[in-house]
């Protein structure tokens, strides 16, 4: 068990070290060095322009967990809810959601219903699905369009990876409810990925392993056997689009990224020249600087 689980700390904390070898797979990190990285990401964000508050709602039967951080400053604010990758959890954004909340914008995050080994929201692992996860957001922006400190005029999504292919699943149904998607390195490759794991829908096991996280049958969704199109489906949102993209990227490559550009209507791509998978401290100034500049614009 302890095994499995520095393999998932492996693999989530490489977005957040600094150094890389040739070719652009990241530094392996010592079990030091993820404790320290671990330390640094659960420490929730503080300043005097903003509070926290965990938040909890009930979505498909699950409990799921989640912090809201407010601005002080009275009156109605723009909302950004952020939605983690595969067996990541809420406090991935925490270093994005101090610059944003100090500019002005309540910042959800939340843990996915079984979607990583360090959730605090309820749900089997073995249960969840993109489709899993797209209902989870649905009932997370359902929630904070009710609250009467967010202007609904001015809700945004941001996902990254798996949370980003949600995001953009999503988006089309959701379309009058938020005002533009932010996605980064959105796993847009998850149809394709299953097919290559299991080429027939009949050979997917009941469940199995993958990346120190236990997934099941219904991460495999039959719908990807049966031809659905991923791209069909996000082209469905009309709304602005930003996606941000490491072009040394080993686990989602860019070119899923610029095809979903293609498809989109109104969508701005950035590429980082020689980011890999995940808003590392070599990249995030990059990051936080397209999304404030591409949220402002955007705002009613």
């Amino acid at each position: 068990m302890k095994r499995l689980f520095w393999a998932a700390a492996a693999l989530f904390a490489a977005a957040f070290v600094c150094s890389a070898q040739p070719g652009g797979n990241a530094a392996e990190p010592t079990p030091q060095q993820l404790e320290e990285i671990f330390r640094r990401m659960s420490v929730p964000p503080e300043d005097p322009a903003f509070r926290r508050e965990e938040i909890s709602l009930t979505s498909a039967g699950n409990r799921l967990y989640g912090e809201a951080f407010f601005p002080v400053a009275p009156g109605r604010h723009p909302a950004v809810i952020m939605s983690h990758g595969y067996n990541g959890s809420h406090t991935t954004f925490y270093s994005i959601i101090r610059e944003l909340a100090k500019k002005g914008y309540i910042c959800v995050c939340y843990d996915f219903a079984g979607g990583g080994t360090r959730s605090r929201s309820e749900g089997d692992s073995r249960q969840m699905s993109i489709f899993t996860e797209r209902q989870n957001l649905e009932d997370v922006i359902a929630l904070v369009r009710s609250w009467s400190a967010v202007d609904t005029d001015n809700v945004f999504l941001l996902g990254e990876s798996q949370g980003g292919c949600v995001s953009a699943i999503t988006a089309p149904y959701v379309a009058d409810r938020i005002r533009a998607a932010v996605l980064y390195f959105p796993a847009l490759c998850i149809p394709d990925d299953a097919l290559e794991r299991y080429p027939k829908y009949a050979d997917v096991p009941a469940w199995h392993n993958f990346m120190g996280l236990d997934i099941g049958r219904p991460y495999y969704d039959a719908r990807f056997y049966d031809g659905w199109d991923i791209y069909a489906e996000i082209a469905q949102y009309g709304g602005p689009v930003l996606i941000v993209h490491g072009t040394n990227d080993g686990l989602v490559k860019p070119e899923y990224s610029a095809r979903a550009a293609n498809a989109y209507r109104d969508c701005e791509l950035h590429l980082i020249f020689g980011g890999g998978h995940g808003v590392r401290p070599d990249t995030q100034d990059q990051y936080i600087a397209y999304t404030r500049d591409f949220l402002a614009r955007h705002r009613k």
